[in-house]
């Protein structure tokens, strides 16, 4: 319902203003509406002018389509003064006035209808082509029962011809609107259409003259021969069809039409007229249909392209979040290592620096006293009180770092998280899986910092499930709210933590990979904390593997919020 409305809102858009140039338009359209009358008047019958092919009625509904079912007097009036024009209306104007009046009056109620239920565009769709379809021979097959029975009540027509002047109505009308309706209600892209035939001239050329020889060859052959042979232009069409879609496939329809136009203008003997419109209908639903599925696929298509590289630049942006929390986490690292080196490296300093002064005094006392000692001594001296500096000044770098809270969504930075990690998990056939309480309330926090401590512990349970036959690898992160607390858990399948690094799990340089560092997880319980949070380990009772467990209040700490 809300893809009608929209189609109905983007048609009324796109229809030109009737402003200022309205009835400029209509006046032209009264002028081509009476020469396609003129041109098609061929082989009239029952004293009704009932040619076999109608182009004014597509002509009409294209009309109303685009400048607004309100029009339909300005149709009427045309159908009149065609009919009055052509034939000099023998059945009198009283009559040629109310069934020119039905004309218009219908077609404006095909229009409207064709709007409500969006088919007036777009016709690159197989299923909206087959609504358009049966709307139009439903529409057109009682506008002929009406038509031709006002002319059965009124004696202009005898009982005995009626069947055949609805069928010969009905799908002379239906040929046109067929033909002739999309092309024109498409026909603001005829810039599209030049740029297609410009790119593949001689396509176009070869299918051209195969068409006019099949048609020429067609009416060449007797009469009895003609539709036997009808069937050979269903092989350009279709070739068509294929290449230019539904478009190029009815403009070779219309060649066809006015081939037959000029066939009859000229005496070439044929066929009943009427046996080749019914043919040359089922040449344009051939072509309208199949030119849709071609432009359906063609869509479908596109929109996998589309698909494919959103996916693409999905997985590019995922690595490259991926690289800027390994990034982050190596910088984290890097503080820790700086804080860490500033720890333990102060004091020794410190003493080296004391035992300097001691040096410089004693050579000072010496009896040598050689001025190159203690000008060495002194240097020396410097040197380590520049150092302590240095390092001092790092260590409060580090510990002292600003941090940025905001409102974090934790449901949708844990799938950010564990979405970095698909590729991998997929390559090593690892089982993955997210859960969330149902409603997970948004805390302040920094981002960065718990994405590098979620990234830390998912990489952590990654290499440790490794060390499992595939078939037994898992991890599982868990997200739920305990006691006006946040609590996330990463566990996993592997073998767990050696017993001996247990108690000093999160200290820093103890680990048990052999190519660790051991500051990972010091530094993710200081980030923790950080925040009034802890991080602790446990034995997964699930998986059987490590459990680490992230508690967050929801609500900060006075102190925290206060600093």
């Amino acid at each position: 319902m809300e893809s009608s409305v929209s189609q109905r809102i983007s048609d009324s858009r796109s229809r030109p203003s009737l402003r200022g140039r309205g009835w400029l338009v209509a006046l032209l359209y009264v002028a081509i509406h009476g020469l396609l009358a003129w041109v098609s008047y061929v082989r009239p019958q029952f004293g009704l002018g009932l040619t076999p092919w109608s182009p004014q009625a597509g002509l009409a509904l294209a009309f109303l389509l685009l400048w607004g079912p309100r029009w339909f007097p300005v149709v009427a009036l045309a159908t009149f003064l065609s009919e009055l024009w052509v034939r000099g209306a023998p059945v009198g104007v009283l009559l040629g006035l109310v069934s020119a009046l039905w004309v218009g009056l219908s077609h404006g109620a095909l229009a409207t209808l064709l709007q409500r239920l969006a088919l007036a565009r777009g016709w690159s769709s197989s299923r909206r082509v087959v609504k358009f379809v049966v709307v139009s021979s439903a529409a057109t097959l009682v506008i002929a029962l009406v038509y031709v029975g006002m002319f059965l009540l009124t004696g202009w027509l005898a009982e005995s011809d009626a069947l055949a002047a609805i069928a010969r109505y009905w799908i002379r009308d239906l040929n046109g609107v067929l033909c002739l309706t999309p092309l024109l209600v498409q026909a603001h892209r005829w810039r599209e259409a030049v740029d297609a035939v410009k790119s593949r001239p001689g396509e176009v050329a070869l299918q051209l003259i195969i068409l006019v020889a099949a048609v020429w060859v067609i009416f060449m052959l007797p009469v009895a021969q003609q539709l036997r042979f009808f069937y050979l232009l269903f092989v350009p069409i279709i070739w068509i069809a294929l290449r230019w879609s539904w478009p190029g496939a009815l403009l070779a329809v219309l060649v066809v039409q006015f081939g037959l136009v000029i066939a009859a203008e000229v005496r070439i003997p044929t066929t009943r007229y009427v046996d080749i419109q019914f043919l040359l209908l089922t040449l344009s639903l051939t072509g309208l249909m199949l030119g849709a599925v071609v432009a359906e696929r063609a869509k479908m298509f596109q929109q996998v392209v589309r698909d494919a590289a959103e996916r693409r630049f999905a997985d590019e942006q995922i690595r490259e979040r991926d690289a800027a929390l390994a990034r982050a986490m190596r910088f984290a690292v890097a503080g820790e290592l700086a804080s860490a080196l500033a720890h333990e490296l102060n004091q020794p300093i410190t003493a080296l620096v004391s035992y300097l002064r001691a040096s410089e005094i004693l050579a000072t006392q010496s009896v040598s006293n050689d001025d190159r000692l203690q000008g060495t001594l002194g240097k020396a001296a410097r040197e380590a009180i520049r150092a302590s500096e240095v390092l001092r000044k790092l260590r409060d770098f580090y510990q002292g770092g600003v941090s940025k809270p905001e409102s974090v969504d934790l449901v949708a930075l844990s799938e950010s998280v564990a979405n970095a990690f698909q590729e991998r998990l997929r390559r090593h056939d690892v089982a993955f899986e997210l859960e969330h309480a149902a409603a997970v309330p948004q805390i302040q926090c920094d981002r960065t910092q718990l994405e590098i401590v979620l990234h830390n512990l998912l990489s952590n349970a990654l290499d440790s499930v490794l060390s499992r036959p595939p078939a037994e690898r898992a991890i599982a992160l868990s997200l739920e709210v305990v006691d006006s607390a946040i609590v996330f858990k990463v566990e996993d399948s592997g073998r767990g933590i050696p017993v001996a690094i247990g108690e000093q799990l999160f200290e820093p340089f103890v680990t048990s990979k052999p190519d660790g560092m051991g500051l990972g997880l010091a530094i993710s319980r200081s980030l923790i904390r950080s925040r009034g949070g802890e991080l602790s380990f446990s034995l997964s009772s699930a998986l059987g593997g490590a459990a680490f467990t992230i508690r967050l209040p929801i609500e900060l700490p006075a102190d925290l919020v206060q600093s």
